[in-house]
Parts: C-alpha cells; sequence; structure tokens
C-alpha cells in the first residue's frame, strides 16, 4: 500500500463520516418526532378512558404501531452512533464473473451497519451480515463466491484490507492476504477484559461465519473448547437473523436460555453493540420456578442440588440419592413415556358404564368416543375435564327428579311447612344420595400430576408394569423410600421435578411458545433429557442454536443428554422437499454439528496445562499469544480454611495482578460455600465482590466465585482458591478443576497447602512454575 493509496483511504473516511453525521441528525429528528408522537398517543388513551371498545381498540392498535416507528428510529439512530466512531473495519475488492467474464472490481467496505450515499443510493459501507460481506470472513485473495436471493455470485478477491478505526480517527489499515488473523486478532485478544462481553464482528474466523450464517438446519449445535467463542457466535448468529429475517421476527421472536441470570447479565452488551435490541433472555430455572404452582413443597433448585452433590458426603444416603439421580435421568424417561402413555390410551379403556338407581348416566362407549375422538385434540386433563361436565350435565335430570321426590317426601311426613326448608332439606338429601357417585367420578376424571408421579413410588404393580424393558437399579426399594421421604417432607428434589414437569406438561399441556422462532441453548452440555424433552413442547416453531463443551460438564456423573437424544427430542418432521441435501457433518438432514477446534481466550500456555487437566483431550489448536506459565503456589498453613497466612498469600497474590494492571480477577473456588468463606476472609484487605446463584448482575473488578458459576465467564487473571488433593480429588470434580482454569485470559494461579490435587501433580512440570509463598 502506497501512500497515495493511504491518502485516499483517509479521505474516503472524511466522506463516510460526513454522511454519517448527515444521518445521525436526520435520525435524531426522526427519533423526536416519533418519540412526540408517540407520547401524544398515550396521552390521548388515558384522557379518552371512557371510549367505547372499537375506538379504544384503533387507537391501542396505533398506539403499538408508533411504538415499533420510535423503537425502530431509536436503534438506527444508535447505530449511527456507533458507526460515527468506527464506521468500518474492512474492505475485499471483488471481481464479480458474469459468463466467463469478468466485471470490474467493487470495492467493498464493511462495518455494522449499512450506509448508502444520500443522494446517489450508492453503498458506502456494507453491514457484516449481508451475504456479500461473508466473504470477508470465508475466503482469502483469489476465487470466492456467494449466495444470495438472485443465485450464485462467483468471481475474485482481488483485495484485502483491515482497518482499525478508533473516535473516527484512522489508527492503522493493512492489506492481509489471510483474514482476521494476526495483528488485529492478537490486538484485541492481548487487551484487558471488560466488564462484559463484546462483540467479535471484527474477528470473526472462517469457522465461527459457517456457524453464524447457516440457514438449512433447524437444529445447529456448535460443540467447541472453552475460549472457541460458542457464545459469541450464538449472539452473533441472533443478530445475523434478525438481519436476514427483518421482515417477519423482531428481537421479541428470539429467545436465549443462560446457565445463570449472572451470564445474562454478562453477555447483555453484545446486540446493543451491533446495533440491534437484546433478545429475550431466561434459564431453565426461571421456567421450573414460573410453573411450579402447581406441585405441592418446595422444589429444589439445580444449585441447591449441585451444593450438595460437591460435598460427596459418602454416607448410604448420598450414594442412594446418586443411584436415584442416575435412573431418574436415563431409564426412567422411558417409565414416564410409557406412563403418559397408559393414562392416554389405556386408563379410561377400564372406566364402565356410569348409572345412578339403575338409569343411565353416561355409557362405556361415550368415554371412549369423547376421550380418543371429539376431544383428541386437547391434553388428556382437559379431556377429563370437557368429560366431567358432561357427566354433570347428564346428571342434571336425574338430580331434578330425586330433589323432587325427596321434596314429596319430606313434605309428606307433615314436620316441615317451611317451603324453604322443605327444599334445603331435599338438596341436602339428594347431595347424600349422590356422594359415592360423584366422588367416582370426581375419582375418574381429576387426575393430580404429583399424586400420579408419586404413585410411582408408592405402587409396586403400576411400576413393574411401566418399567419394563428399562435396567432398574438394584437400590431401587431404598430409592422410593427416600423420594417418599423427601416428598413427605415437602421437598421435590430437582432430579424429580424435570420428570414431574414433564409429566404435567404432557398432561395438562405446556405453556407454549409459538412467537418464540428462535432459541439459543448455552451450556448445554449439562441438560438432561427430560429439560430437551421439555423444551421441544416449549417451543414447536423455533429454530435451535445449541452450544456444549462435554469437557465443561459441572458434575461428570450426571447424566446429560448426548447428541441423538439432543436433535430427537427438538428436531420437527420436514417434508422431502424441506429437507434439502445432506452432508457428511450433519445428523439428519435437517440438523448440522459443527465441531470448533481453536481456542482464542488465554495465552497458549495457560491452554496447554488446562489441556493436561483433562484425562482425554481432544487436539486444539491455538493462537500464537504467548505469555508466562501458570503458577502452582503452595502455602503452608496452620490448619483453619481461611487462616490468616493462607489468605494473606491470596491477597497478596491479588494486589500483584492489580499492580500489574489487569482490570477483571476471579478467585474461583469449588462451591459456594467454599467461596462465601474465602469472601468473608478477603472482604477486608482487598476490594472484592462475591458473586452467588441469586445475584442478577456480573460485577466487575475482583470477584469471588464457586467453579459452576463461572462457566463462560473470562477473566484477566484466576486464582484457583483451594488446589489441593482435599478439594479436587474425585474424579468426578476433575471438569470443575478444568472450568476454573480455562476462565483465564493472560494469567492463572493456582494455591493449595499439604498435597497438589492429583489431577495437577500428573502434569508435565515443564508446563508450569513453583512458587513459594513467602
Amino acid at each position: 500500500m502506497d501512500q497515495r493509496e493511504r491518502e485516499y483511504e483517509l479521505q474516503r473516511l472524511e466522506i463516510v463520516l460526513q454522511q454519517i453525521r448527515m444521518k445521525l441528525r436526520e435520525g435524531n429528528e426522526q427519533y423526536r418526532g416519533a418519540r412526540g408522537e408517540l407520547q401524544e398517543a398515550l396521552a390521548e388513551y388515558w384522557d379518552n378512558s371512557k371510549m367505547d371498545y372499537w375506538g379504544l381498540s384503533q387507537l391501542t392498535t396505533a398506539i403499538n404501531r408508533q411504538r415499533s416507528l420510535t423503537m425502530a428510529s431509536y436503534v438506527r439512530r444508535r447505530q449511527f452512533q456507533k458507526m460515527q466512531s468506527s464506521p468500518y473495519f474492512g474492505r475485499i475488492d471483488f471481481q464479480e464473473r458474469s459468463e466467463e467474464v469478468f466485471l470490474d472490481p467493487e470495492a467493498v467496505y464493511i462495518g455494522i451497519g449499512t450506509l448508502t450515499e444520500t443522494n446517489t443510493g450508492k453503498y458506502l459501507v456494507y453491514d457484516w451480515r449481508s451475504p456479500i460481506a461473508g466473504m470477508f470472513y470465508d475466503y482469502e485473495k483469489g476465487p470466492a463466491g456467494y449466495d444470495c436471493p438472485a443465485g450464485r455470485i462467483s468471481g475474485e478477491i482481488m483485495l484485502k484490507r483491515q482497518y482499525k478505526i478508533s473516535d473516527g480517527r484512522m489508527e492503522y489499515m493493512f492489506d492481509a492476504d489471510l483474514k482476521i488473523d494476526d495483528e488485529m486478532l492478537q490486538e484485541i485478544l492481548g487487551k484487558s477484559t471488560d466488564d462484559k462481553m463484546r462483540t467479535i464482528v471484527t474477528t470473526i474466523q472462517r469457522e465461527q461465519n459457517r456457524a453464524i450464517r447457516d440457514e438449512r438446519h433447524h437444529i445447529l449445535l456448535v460443540q467447541g473448547t472453552a475460549g472457541s467463542g460458542k457464545t459469541s457466535i450464538a449472539l452473533h448468529r441472533a443478530a445475523y437473523l434478525l438481519y436476514r429475517d427483518r421482515e417477519s421476527i423482531t428481537s421479541r421472536n428470539i429467545l436465549v436460555l443462560s446457565p445463570n441470570q449472572i451470564f445474562s447479565d454478562y453477555i447483555s452488551n453484545v446486540l446493543p453493540e451491533l446495533g440491534e435490541e437484546n433478545v429475550l433472555q431466561t434459564t431453565f430455572q426461571d421456567y421450573v420456578t414460573n410453573n411450579k404452582a402447581r406441585i405441592p413443597g418446595k422444589v429444589e433448585d439445580w444449585n441447591t442440588q449441585i451444593e450438595y452433590l460437591l460435598k460427596g458426603c459418602g454416607d448410604q444416603a448420598y450414594a442412594t440419592r446418586m443411584a436415584g439421580i442416575h435412573y431418574k435421568l436415563t431409564g426412567f424417561i422411558t417409565v414416564i413415556e410409557n406412563y403418559i402413555g397408559f393414562l392416554e390410551n389405556d386408563l379410561i379403556r377400564n372406566y364402565g358404564d356410569i348409572r345412578f338407581q339403575g338409569r343411565m348416566v353416561f355409557p362405556q362407549e361415550d368415554w371412549e368416543t369423547l376421550f380418543f375422538e371429539n376431544l383428541r385434540y386437547l391434553p388428556v386433563l382437559e379431556r377429563l375435564k370437557q368429560i366431567r361436565q358432561r357427566i354433570q350435565v347428564n346428571l342434571r335430570p336425574l338430580i331434578h327428579e330425586l330433589r323432587q321426590e325427596k321434596e314429596k317426601v319430606i313434605a309428606a311426613t307433615g314436620e316441615e311447612v317451611n317451603e324453604k326448608t322443605i327444599k334445603a332439606l331435599a338438596r341436602l338429601a339428594t347431595r347424600q344420595e349422590l356422594d359415592g357417585l360423584l366422588a367416582d367420578v370426581d375419582q375418574m376424571t381429576l387426575l393430580d400430576p404429583f399424586l400420579l408421579y408419586r404413585r410411582l413410588f408408592e405402587n409396586r404393580d403400576l411400576w413393574e408394569r411401566l418399567a419394563q424393558g428399562t435396567k432398574v437399579p438394584r437400590e431401587w426399594a431404598a430409592i422410593c423410600k427416600q423420594t417418599l421421604s423427601r416428598f413427605n417432607d415437602g421437598i421435590i428434589p430437582y432430579e424429580d421435578s424435570l420428570a414431574l414437569l414433564y409429566l404435567q406438561g404432557s398432561l395438562a399441556g405446556f405453556p407454549v411458545r409459538n412467537d418464540i422462532r428462535h432459541v439459543i441453548i448455552d451450556e448445554a452440555q449439562d441438560y438432561t433429557p427430560f429439560q430437551f424433552k421439555i423444551l421441544g413442547r416449549l417451543f414447536p416453531r423455533c429454530s435451535w442454536t445449541i452450544l456444549r463443551d462435554p469437557d465443561q460438564t459441572v458434575l461428570l456423573h450426571i447424566p446429560v443428554a448426548g447428541t441423538d437424544e439432543v436433535i430427537n427430542s427438538l428436531e420437527q418432521p420436514l417434508s422431502k422437499a424441506d429437507a434439502g441435501d445432506t452432508c457428511d457433518d450433519k445428523t439428519g438432514p435437517n440438523s448440522l454439528v459443527i465441531q470448533l477446534t481453536r481456542s482464542y481466550r488465554s495465552t497458549r500456555e495457560i491452554q496447554v496445562f488446562c489441556r493436561a487437566l483433562l484425562l482425554d483431550p481432544a487436539p486444539v489448536a491455538s493462537i500464537r499469544r504467548s505469555g508466562i506459565r501458570p503458577q502452582l503456589i503452595p502455602v503452608k498453613h496452620s490448619g483453619s480454611i481461611a487462616d490468616d497466612d493462607y489468605t494473606a498469600a491470596i491477597t497478596l497474590g491479588i494486589e500483584e495482578l492489580v499492580h500489574e494492571g489487569w482490570r477483571s480477577i476471579g478467585v474461583i473456588c469449588k462451591t459456594a460455600s467454599e467461596a462465601a468463606v474465602a469472601y468473608k476472609a478477603f472482604k477486608n484487605r482487598v476490594a472484592i465482590n462475591l458473586i452467588t446463584w441469586e445475584m442478577g448482575e456480573f460485577e466487575r473488578g475482583t470477584i469471588v466465585v464457586p467453579a459452576y458459576l463461572a462457566k463462560g465467564l473470562e477473566f484477566d487473571a484466576v486464582l484457583v482458591y483451594d488446589a489441593s488433593a482435599r478439594i479436587y480429588h474425585r474424579e468426578v470434580e476433575r471438569s470443575l478443576l478444568y472450568i476454573a482454569c480455562t476462565r483465564a485470559l493472560h494469567r492463572l494461579k493456582l494455591y493449595y497447602r499439604h498435597e497438589l490435587s492429583p489431577f495437577v501433580a500428573k502434569i508435565d512440570e515443564a508446563l508450569y512454575t513453583i512458587s513459594i509463598s513467602s
């Protein structure tokens, strides 16, 4: 790139900035006008509260339309504000080939949004999500192409250039034969992390772009190692879908299922940085909480279950519960499906005629006609409710006749002469005579999902019928006793809540959300088969992006859903015409599994150390970013878990990292209880915050957090609070230590007392340094 070319780029940048400033002025005026009209419409609504129904309906429609216009103008204005600082970050010169003839090259500048010249409509900047911009991420110089509504466009990339523009100033630019792999990526990854996740739009890699832009598959399952960009891919995919389908969906039609509310807050800046509204965010625990009203007792949450299991007490009650959890998340699914099938297909076949005093009230054939034919479209419990109402209607003339008979009998005795009293006594006598029949009808038509579920642990004959073909644990009798004991104490264990909610939803109907068109599930490696079955029923009309890393499964001894189970639970049937062609790495014509094998988070030294913690690590490529090796720091102590020597050593480590300039520091513990102890020890020594399950916001600076809540987060520096064998020695705890260590971008310190964890002790000594604490 010569001086003349540099001067051209600087002049063009100024022209683009002038256009942005003009668009921003127009945008500000449009936003003020739209907001003013919305305020007027709202004022009219409140001033005319006595307006007739049709008038209010029209006014409400107008308000909603104006609200949408106001939001659209706000979003567009916000995007121009961001583009004013950095209007574009890349350029390709693409020479299209048309019927074997090359057309003149077009300079395609790429940024976070579209910008056109006001008078001519010429594209000055293309949105990074546009089809033509996809070549910037997918191709080097040479033959290239992209798909668009008109078909496949082929040609050649003649030039590829990257820019760093901040506050409207060109900081640097360079031509790149390879895309975003060295200078820009190294600079971004080498920085101190922010308090929230950042956009990666300027550094999207080829394999990431493939996942972001996939349009052919109903289910996209992205598997990747820690730091491979899974969450960033999903959020950029959401932005891509909002751009591609902008005529049919909005941010209210996309849902992100995060592992916890802290993580939801951590990722909340990405979409706004890309010029989009934040999509809906929730957790699976929120679903459990919002749908437990019909479940008697207190429902244990995932966090409480994890804390119990991590204590690993080793007594008989613990062993029994572990056996129960394992079965309730595996073979128990077949039992519940068989139970649902029995209730849907066989239960009412055992119901006979309903008669009263020899007269037919409800014949057996009506049971089957209504349940299996007329009301088939309804959930089981609703069908039974409708049948119960039908029976009550059929009973009315009989009840009327019986009351009249009772009135005559009471009047004939001569003991009562008051007409109202006679009628009241007749109603009471009629009710008493019908009590048995009405109780039988209630028993047949009023089914309680919890009582049905409880019956599985009480009724041996029912259980044996439903459990045929499953591998029942030898501890089943003890599991039943323990489960019923918890129920009697008013507690529904977390593992039971999943099966119970699935049973309840299957019988009573799930709160279906047809408005949700795409769901993103993050940290899906910890989801059980029941959870995916529930989600498949909750969101029947949506496509899916599933993110997971099996190496980061919180508890390796808890059964989780495999790839086939995920796809089978979520996949919607397609016609042959819709299925399209298959390709080698698809699980099916409607699903695609993408494996990410490159990590961008940690330095090479930290990444190699972390992979060595695993039993059978898959090969992972790393970026060329070096740093210091992880440090192991043994500390002499006086015996207490929070003794002064140990606390002082870690405090010193924190202070050293702060002095080095690292802004985000994570002190990662195994459990929440250990984190609480650590926080109490540190809070009067250094500025530090405690992250708990109940929190809804991610705190910046130095924090203490349990490992399972740290998933998806990243820190400039990580201090593993206690890497001793006493804390991490069971095989099921290996992944927790791995999760803790892989949160580090630049620095990793592991403190321990007495004996070092065997997972670390077996690592090649060349992969770390030992620093003796003074």
